[in-house]
């Protein structure tokens, strides 16, 4: 019982934390917007590992449904912190090529978190998917503030 009340509560952090950089003075900034995101999308990939791991030694998930997880958490995180250096980077309005590279960055980010949901959607226990996908939903509502800057930039 206590693992659901701390998973339930962690989960519940992070989806307000994703709300948080709604928020913030500096709304009107997309570039912060999608450099908050980022890092939203980070915790939310070191929360899903932390909540794999509890899943997998308590045999809530196989152990090949935990290594495709841990695969494409390993290429998300990979893929995110680029991202998040390459946006941290940028001082003002993004230059041509600096929007080239954060689109290119975005992609490779997206795709990383499609992995992600296919090994979701390979979990057979119906909890231990219910637990994954709301962290999930997390980092999808991310990448939606993400991806409009992208394409407007």
């Amino acid at each position: 019982m206590r693992h659901k009340v701390t998973i339930v509560g962690l989960v519940l952090v992070l989806a307000l934390s994703s709300l948080s950089f709604k928020c913030d003075g500096n709304s009107s900034d997309p570039v912060r917007k999608s450099a908050r995101a980022a890092d939203t999308i980070a915790g939310s990939i070191t929360e899903m590992i932390k909540v794999k791991r509890q899943l997998a030694q308590q045999q809530k998930i196989a152990p090949d449904e935990e290594l495709a997880l841990t695969n494409a958490l390993l290429k998300a995180n990979t893929a995110d912190k680029a991202f998040v250096d390459a946006i941290k980077k940028i001082k003002g309005t993004p230059a041509p090529s600096d929007k080239s590279n954060l689109a290119t960055l975005f992609s490779a980010v997206s795709a990383a978190v499609n992995d992600i949901d296919a090994g979701v959607l390979g979990v057979k226990n119906p909890d231990s998917k219910s637990k994954l996908t709301t962290i999930l939903n997390t980092i999808k509502a991310s990448l939606g503030i993400i991806s409009s800057f992208v394409q407007s930039a």
